[in-house]
């Protein structure tokens, strides 16, 4: 585990070390196309290398993203999942714990106003009964989503949909398959993650949704800083020379205590 720790952490800083420190030299996310399939050409932007992280393409930061207007910080009741990250103003974070079964969390802003509404999910391991495949239960979370998050009952605008992959880890196979789709004033990225199991299945998901005419500002300022925070799994061992519980490396005054 405290090797797994390390190199998330080295990740990053190879990451950030192998991109050039002059702005002129990054990347411009606002011309960005993505690399992964897509059926249309509406994935554009920030949005575009959101979705090519999603499939573990690096994303070309020359510093560490963070969360815009910090509220407060998350840490999931079950310690053992060392799931914590910044929730942004506006945002309440909703912890899912069933013992030996499933856990994550959702993170929303304007739950009753599905015009403005934001979900950003991620659950590590859900537990699936029977035989259910990667389609249907891509599926059941797409029409979760949209139904009983945003009250949608039509049929979404695939913009990508890339083939489904299967890797085999010495027996033990993982199939993964993602989508981005369009419903509504909604856009949303969601990828899954099936492994079989004896009498089911395991089943990661991440989902990204919120308003399509602010979603690459939600990518920069919301989604990207909280992937890049999960990445680094031991932070309470990470310098925090203002002891406001943000770790330097995430806290845009770090020797500030009243900004975390």
């Amino acid at each position: 585990m405290k090797a797994f720790k390390l190199y998330s952490l080295l990740a990053i800083v190879i990451l950030l070390s192998s991109c050039s420190s002059n702005d002129a030299d990054e990347v411009n996310f606002a011309n960005a196309t993505p690399q992964v399939q897509c059926i249309t050409n509406n994935l554009v932007g920030p949005t575009a290398v959101y979705w090519d992280y999603a499939h573990g393409i690096p994303a070309p930061f020359t510093s560490i993203p963070m969360v815009a207007n910090p509220q407060s910080t998350f840490n999931h009741p079950d310690v053992f999942t060392n799931l914590r990250f910044t929730v942004p103003q506006g945002y309440t974070a909703t912890p899912l714990s069933i013992p030996n079964s499933a856990f994550g969390v959702d993170l929303r802003r304007s739950n009753n106003n599905p015009q403005n509404k934001v979900l950003w999910r991620y659950y590590p391991i859900t537990s699936f009964n029977g035989s259910a495949n990667i389609d249907q239960v891509r599926a059941f979370f797409i029409n979760d989503l949209m139904v009983n998050e945003y009250g949608f009952n039509g049929t979404p605008t695939v913009d990508c949909a890339p083939p489904t992959q299967t890797v085999d880890f010495g027996g033990v196979t993982r199939t993964f398959s993602s989508r981005a789709i369009r419903f509504g004033n909604t856009r949303a990225i969601i990828w899954v993650a099936l492994v079989p199991m004896p009498f089911g299945s395991s089943v990661a998901v991440s989902i990204s949704a919120g308003p399509i005419n602010e979603f690459d500002n939600l990518v920069m300022d919301v989604f990207f800083p909280i992937s890049f925070e999960l990445l680094l799994p031991d932070r309470d061992s990470l310098s925090d020379r203002d002891n406001d519980g943000t770790p330097d490396v995430f806290d845009p005054e770090p020797d500030n205590p009243n900004v975390s």
